[in-house]
């Protein structure tokens, strides 16, 4: 009897051994497994903010969502009247998205159908600042079966300006947003492209007179070089082809800096504004918040070889690369109207938040 028991507490005593080691082991494997996550993770972020810094100049075009309202105006009807049908129902700044049940495309399909529409009311499906709202408006006949209702439109914007960096495919332009000349509202884009530009000289920045970059922009299916999909405050976002995706190659990832680590000191615009890349000296002067309470680089041109060429800032070159430290700091966004060698530019950080955004 003393025997069996003396076997039950060695028995016993194994068993306990065994579930603690199993137990250990089991940690340790937990242990490793949530280690390899965290580094997994960790280099993911780190991945997530390796980005290529591009400052290639580029042709932007985009069609607005919808035909856009630049004002409302008199027409004079078949009895030399002045009418103005339009007046206070149309506002400047609506989209016209619907007319009469069919959408609005182009502003060549919004005036046909308008001037052919044989007298009847029509029915406007309009976007104003984010509401939907439906529009009546009767037609004036100004010549035999030619009807008007008295509005200015537009449906789409074109211009230069510089591509920021790449994430992969997607790029990140501008620094700020395409706004309407006109109404001077952030335009709501139905589509767009970038395209590869050609330039062929610049126009020197002088106080009073901001420069721009003289380039040519053949809208071409070939010459496309990206798709816009987002106009935001602070840029325009998109999708690259693989030809610009092959064209930056020779550009190496580099982090991005977060606000807390950009400061005040010597920096580098990197640019194409001369026909091939270079890096040009800049000294960021201060950083503070501007009006819509976001930080901002101010700075100034130093590099003499920029001066030389541009006279500083111009037009065309927002979105040009801000670096500091081997990291992407920035973006240029605006120059000092009375001195082009001063200038703005919003945090590459800030840029992507607000690509990320739905």
């Amino acid at each position: 009897m003393r025997r069996y028991r003396r076997f039950l507490r060695e028995l016993l005593a194994v068993n306990l051994i065994f579930i603690l080691t199993a137990a250990f082991l089991g940690y340790q494997k937990e242990h490793h497994e949530v280690a390899q996550v965290s580094n997994a993770l960790e280099a993911k972020g780190t991945e997530d903010r390796l980005v290529v810094p591009s400052g290639k100049t580029v042709g932007i075009y985009i069609n607005t969502r919808g035909v856009l309202v630049i004002d409302t105006g008199e027409v004079t009807d078949m009895e030399g009247r002045t009418r103005t049908p339009a007046r206070n129902r149309l506002l400047t700044g609506d989209y016209i998205i619907m007319l009469n049940g069919e959408a609005m495309k182009t502003k060549k399909q919004l005036i046909d159908r308008i001037t052919n529409c044989d007298g009847k009311e029509l029915v406007f499906g309009v976007s104003r600042r984010g509401q939907d709202v439906t529009v009546e408006i009767h037609p004036v006949e100004t010549e035999p079966g030619t009807y008007k209702v008295g509005i200015w439109v537009r449906d789409d914007l074109q211009g230069l300006g510089t591509v920021t960096y790449l994430s992969g495919r997607r790029f990140g332009a501008l620094g700020h947003s395409i706004n309407d000349t006109d109404t001077g509202s952030i335009l709501e884009i139905g589509s767009g492209e970038i395209y590869d530009a050609d330039i062929y000289g610049v126009e020197k920045g002088l106080s009073g007179n901001p420069g721009e970059i003289e380039g040519m922009i053949a809208y071409q299916t070939e010459r496309v070089v990206g798709n816009i999909e987002k106009n935001r405050i602070y840029g325009i976002y998109g999708t690259a082809s693989d030809v610009f995706c092959e064209d930056m190659r020779e550009n190496n990832p580099v982090p991005v800096a977060s606000k807390e680590e950009v400061r005040t000191g010597k920096a580098c615009i990197q640019s194409y504004v001369s026909g091939q890349r270079a890096f040009y000296d800049i000294r960021i002067t201060g950083i503070h918040r501007n009006r819509n309470g976001d930080p901002e680089i101010e700075f100034i041109v130093t590099d003499d070889n920029l001066i030389s060429l541009t006279g500083g800032i111009i037009q065309g070159m927002s979105g040009s690369p801000i670096l500091q430290d081997g990291k992407l700091a920035g973006a240029v966004t605006h120059v000092f109207v009375d001195d082009p060698k001063r200038g703005y530019g919003i945090f590459v950080e800030t840029m992507r938040k607000h690509d990320m955004e739905s």
